[in-house]
């Protein structure tokens, strides 16, 4: 992580979990005073677990605050335990972590509910494209003094119920570098703690949302670019024929394989089977739909083509990364001798679990067993 304050916040945000989940009496304390939500651990591959550990903090920082006071008061808790909750009430007893847990809450819950629609088997590209735009923009609307005193006033909030001054600590002034050139220009001093956080901390932290976000959906942008137009097929038979063949000749030459100069369609006829559907298609029919028309009439080949090509393009990966979440349930220590072709079965039938349970188990073990059947009868 390419910010320092970021880094650290999630890093306490951990360690308090760490912490009184490591004891079933800090755990009860816990319990004692955080009753609508519980804390929760961080996870290296899923952000969507980050939103759901802050938004304790988000809204019950005070509860944790006075569970971790009380594991630091009672002599019911070993030493270290006492010394460990102390150290970590103070750090949540901080103006600075209030406004970290603020961020990152606008941040990632709106972050959270578009990766939740992307995982929608519904959405389309067009949709997409929309819904990501939309983000970067308030992203990068939030890059503003308006949204950073608002930041400060949640945050504000916040200090009333830890009865925290709603003031930045003074940080200690950083050792200067020693130039290396003689026309290097010495750097200004940040002297106000509050613009060294919005400096450093806030703009950081926003910068590489952008940047991630843009990098991250940059084949899908792409894709959109050359397959959008298919959403639209009955809008071409207002529109020029130079501008379809346009779009065709595009998608063929992206789906032409340039080591053997092999193509999926030819754009001409696409552009001539598109030109015959548009007036034909109704404004209301779904992809899906217009995919089974061309299915059912087998006169269009290159539209089905186009649309299968089309309605398969992956929006996102979330359910390749929920899928290797199975290995382990399934491989577990009463199955870690089992062969690789047993794992991949059940790893499938795990996943594939809807189709699974409509499966006729009488029919496929009469079926197994005339399959391993001896066909020698002894007497």
């Amino acid at each position: 992580m390419s910010c320092r304050d970021a880094a650290t916040f999630f890093s306490i945000v951990q360690k308090i979990y760490v912490f009184l989940s490591g004891s079933t009496v800090r755990w009860n304390v816990s319990k004692k005073h955080i009753c609508r939500l519980t804390v929760k651990p961080l996870s290296d591959t899923r952000w969507s677990s980050r939103i759901d550990a802050i938004r304790l903090f988000r809204f019950q920082v005070g509860d944790i605050f006075y569970a971790l006071f009380e594991i630091s008061r009672e002599n019911s808790h070993t030493a270290m335990a006492q010394s460990d909750a102390e150290s970590l009430s103070k750090e949540l007893n901080n103006f600075k972590f209030l406004c970290r847990i603020v961020l990152w809450y606008n941040i990632l819950n709106r972050i959270n509910f578009v990766s939740k629609l992307l995982q929608s088997r519904s959405m389309y590209l067009p949709d997409v494209i929309d819904i990501l735009e939309s983000t970067t923009t308030f992203l990068k609307n939030y890059c503003s003094n308006k949204w950073f005193g608002d930041l400060l006033e949640e945050a504000k909030d916040l200090s009333l119920e830890m009865e925290v001054d709603p003031v930045f600590p003074l940080f200690v002034q950083q050792i200067k570098k020693k130039r290396m050139f003689c026309y290097e220009a010495l750097d200004d001093p940040i002297c106000d703690p509050a613009n060294k956080f919005k400096i450093e901390c806030f703009y950081s932290i926003l910068d590489v949302c952008i940047h991630s976000l843009d990098e991250r959906f940059e084949q899908i942008k792409h894709n959109s670019k050359h397959f959008q137009f298919l959403y639209n097929i009955h809008k071409f038979k207002d529109v020029p024929r130079e501008a379809v063949m346009e779009y065709c000749i595009d998608l063929q030459n992206l789906l032409t394989n340039e080591s053997s100069e092999d193509t999926y369609l030819d754009g001409a006829q696409l552009c001539e089977e598109i030109t015959i559907l548009a007036p034909i298609l109704r404004p209301t029919m779904t992809p899906n739909q217009i995919l089974a028309y061309a299915l059912k009439n087998g006169f269009i080949p290159n539209v089905s083509i186009a649309r299968h090509i089309l309605l398969t393009l992956p929006i996102s990966v979330d359910s390749g990364e929920r899928s290797f979440s199975k290995l382990k349930l399934i491989k577990n220590y009463l199955r870690s001798s089992m062969s690789q072709e047993r794992l991949v079965g059940l790893a499938m039938i795990s996943i594939e679990n809807q189709i699974a349970k409509e499966i006729d188990f009488k029919t496929l073990l009469h079926d197994f067993v005339n399959a391993k059947a001896r066909m020698v009868t002894f007497l």
